[in-house]
């Protein structure tokens, strides 16, 4: 991890080149910082750690017969009715039912663009964390995992008890108690109980920050004495880090993942795929006096309705 020191030196030198006026310079600029954004993408995003994405070639986009927009062909798993796909230039996920495979868009993702004067560059050391993190990257963030789980909801319906026509299961529970061990149990046997008998079970845990405070909670008979231990010397990154066979991903979206939801994904395979087309990429131009940027980024997948999502709501947290 850079020191502050180096985080400076840095800052300074990137400020310096963004306001060169000279092109290569701003394309190193530009690069420097391309490196910073793509390790925050992949430490932040939570879809991606449900769904490792898979970096696509010319060789595996597909024409379509409407446009001449980049897709990628994706096939079902067997016994899955539906996809739910992320298309990201429209308003909402794009549900097709009752097919074998389906074209999958892939999309540009852009967040706003920001502006600086080259004087206040220089006289201001520019803040790689400010640039990649704070204002551009969240923006592509939150619309990529938002519409990801905006995909899984579509996917397990509207509302807890809701029985899905498709499957005749319910994929969203509700739980009186908090996050205890006995609701955890609980919760994981609604995967292995759903319509298919394809051996699923609960593999991955997403929740936000808040409702991760109640493994705090457990008491150290109810942990099991190696995750006890561990968590009275190292704290809560024990469960973090995973737990009772389970990978665990919090996030600290508690708009997208609200407070005691808990998403429980199975195998990744029967939960959908995930495409990128182009990694987040800083984009400058410089006219007369102003510097500008966004990030940008190339993404498509789809999820696939009712193989291995569940949502839990513990209404004790």
């Amino acid at each position: 991890m850079a020191t502050v020191q180096q985080e400076r030196e840095a800052g300074r030198i990137l400020a310096e080149k963004l306001a060169s006026r000279d092109p290569m310079q701003l394309k190193e600029a530009a690069t420097s910082i391309d490196k910073f954004i793509r390790k925050h993408f992949t430490e932040q995003s939570f879809m991606d750690k449900i769904l490792e994405p898979a970096t696509l070639t010319t060789d595996d986009l597909h024409p379509s017969l409407h446009d001449d927009k980049p897709y990628v062909m994706l096939e079902l798993e067997p016994d899955l009715p539906a996809v739910a796909s992320y298309a990201f230039n429209s308003t909402s996920p794009m549900v097709t039912f009752g097919i074998k495979r389906v074209l999958i868009s892939l999309d540009q993702i852009r967040s706003v663009r920001m502006s600086k004067n080259v004087n206040e560059l220089l006289t201001h050391y520019v803040s790689l964390r400010d640039l990649n993190a704070d204002y551009l990257l969240k923006q592509v963030l939150r619309h990529f995992d938002g519409r990801g789980l905006g995909c899984v909801q579509r996917c397990i319906g509207n509302k807890p008890g809701q029985v899905m026509a498709a499957s005749g299961s319910v994929h969203w529970h509700e739980m009186e108690e908090g996050l205890t061990p006995h609701s955890m149990a609980e919760s994981r046997k609604f995967i292995p109980d759903l319509y298919t008998e394809n051996g699923l079970q609960s593999q991955t845990l997403l929740m936000n920050t808040i409702t991760f405070q109640d493994f705090g909670h457990w008491q150290f008979q109810e942990a099991g004495p190696t995750i006890g231990t561990e968590v009275l010397k190292n704290g809560l990154g024990q469960f973090e880090d995973g737990a009772l066979g389970l990978k665990v991903i919090v996030t600290i979206k508690k708009k997208m993942v609200k407070r005691g939801a808990v998403y429980h994904f199975g195998d990744p395979k029967y939960i959908g795929r995930s495409y990128v087309w182009r990694e987040p990429t800083l984009h400058v131009h410089q006219m007369d006096d102003a510097v500008s940027f966004y990030v940008e980024a190339m993404r498509g997948g789809g999820i696939y309705f009712f193989g291995g999502l569940v949502r839990v709501d513990h209404k004790g947290v």
